[in-house]
């Protein structure tokens, strides 16, 4: 069961940042009735630049793809207790899924720690409130897992001492 509940919140962060990736190229392709200045000119045609948001969007979205898929990878290794080499490129990719999801998980507790004022929560956007929920989880997830992999290797070297 934990095969199957543990990623879920993972895969739901891969699919919205795939699906938010697609709607971004598609805005970036045809852009919609942006507002004229009073003379009718525009600054900067949305034409000309609205490309370099859908490169930077889609270097994001490479870059926490590939935490969240070694988090997957960390996640599956630790359920079966295996060894998960951690290289530079694997740290780098773990440390971004915490870098997104630590100040989730710390403004989730703020927002539970006063609800009495209402909690700073926006109800009003469902697929926000669920994707910042994964990303807290995700974040939990792996200081979890690592934790588990740091012990895990621990045992094994003391078996090997031992043995």
């Amino acid at each position: 069961m934990k095969r199957l509940l543990t990623p879920l919140p993972i895969w739901l962060i891969l699919a919205d940042t795939v699906y938010t990736f697609t709607l971004n190229i598609l805005q970036s392709f045809n852009p919609g009735q942006s507002l004229l200045p009073k003379d009718g000119l525009p600054v900067s045609p949305d034409i000309a630049f609205g490309w370099l948001q859908a490169a930077t969007h889609g270097g994001m979205a490479i870059l926490i793809g590939f935490g969240l898929w070694t988090l997957l990878k960390l996640n599956q290794s630790v359920l079966r207790q295996q060894d998960f080499p951690v290289g530079v490129f694997r740290a780098l990719g773990l440390t971004a899924v915490l870098a997104f999801g630590i100040p989730s998980l710390w403004l989730w507790s703020v927002s539970l720690s006063v609800p009495a004022e209402g909690g700073g929560i926006a109800w009003d956007s469902p697929r926000y409130l669920a994707v910042s929920l994964c990303q807290a989880a995700a974040a939990c997830l792996c200081l979890h897992r690592l934790a588990v992999l740091y012990l895990l290797r621990r045992r094994t070297a003391r078996g090997r001492l031992c043995g």
